[in-house]
């Protein structure tokens, strides 16, 4: 869990008897209060940025490299409306590349796109995300070599554009590829959002009064969409009273036992049993309700041969 302050928990066992341990950044802007605080993880990395500064973090062995802006081509921009940045590994040269997407425009869907190469040490253009696409307003997720996004393309209502055709935009690192692939119309919904549990990719979505999770795995090169789950929403159903405003944040995590772990906008922890359909909440005091952003890694002591700061 990340925010204010740096802190770590065993989500995978996360309960009323789980510990939390605080990380200590290894630099001293990575500890102060951080809007945009993460980007990624990939390989027990984590990726975060402070003031437009980018930090590459190993917490397990207390190392960190500082990303150098992407000056050379920012400069040009004269201002932009908003930035998403995106962190994955390239096999195919066993490089890191950093994704920085510039918006410039929201209202036309205008992008920069540069990409980092830790190995070089260097920022690039490359080609923007497709025209006619408004990306999501959250942080990419990575997977395999990939960074994928939320996106909606425009459509003709009454003479009008409107956004309302969902799709997952996926950045292929090695070749610098976009690729666009639909959402089907059962997942169409509000609160949209893409995570990567356990090296799969999941979108979940509220659809009318339900709560959907699905699961995206590709098979050559067509990607199928599976149904994990179906969970009614109503207050009732978590035990918050009909007539309290009521808010599910994002999921932290699917377990193994497929149980989903929530949390509240007060900082109480749901964890709703898929095949009992029941709710268990609880309370951990040292994670601050103000905690807003949480990530899964995997810690790893591997030096992956980046050069550190």
């Amino acid at each position: 869990m990340l925010a204010f302050n740096n802190g770590t928990t065993c989500a995978s066992s996360l309960g009323v008897n789980s510990q939390v341990v605080s990380l200590i950044p290894p630099n001293y802007f990575m500890s102060r209060d951080i809007s945009y605080p993460l980007v990624s993880s990939c390989n027990g990395l984590l990726c975060m940025v402070y003031n437009f500064t980018i930090f590459i973090w190993n917490p397990a062995i207390r190392k960190y490299k500082t990303v150098q802006k992407p000056d050379h081509y920012v400069s040009m921009l004269y201002g932009y409306e908003s930035t998403l940045y995106g962190f994955a590994y390239d096999s195919s040269c066993d490089d890191y590349k950093i994704i920085a997407i510039f918006e410039i425009n929201a209202k036309d869907s205008h992008y920069i796109v540069g990409i980092y190469s830790v190995n070089n040490e260097s920022w690039k253009k490359i080609d923007s995300v497709p025209t006619g696409y408004r990306l999501f307003d959250e942080n990419p997720v990575s997977l395999d070599g990939t960074i994928n996004m939320m996106a909606t393309r425009s459509g003709q209502e009454n003479g009008n554009s409107v956004f309302n055709k969902f799709v997952i935009i996926s950045l292929f690192v090695a070749d610098e590829k976009f690729v666009v692939m639909s959402v089907p119309l059962q997942y169409h919904g509000n609160r949209m959002k893409l995570y990567n549990f356990a090296n799969r990719l999941y979108l979940s979505v509220f659809v009318e009064m339900d709560f959907l999770v699905c699961s995206l795995e590709k098979d050559g090169e067509r990607w199928t969409w599976t149904n994990v789950m179906k969970i009614p929403i109503l207050p009732s159903f978590f035990g918050i009273g009909e007539n309290k405003e009521w808010y599910l944040d994002d999921i932290i995590c699917l377990k193994e036992n497929k149980n989903i772990l929530w949390r509240k906008t007060n900082g109480d922890f749901l964890e709703y049993n898929v095949w009992k359909q029941e709710v268990n909440e609880f309370t951990l005091n040292q994670i601050s309700p103000a905690t807003d952003s949480s990530i899964l890694f995997t810690g790893s002591l591997a030096n992956l041969r980046i050069p550190w700061d």
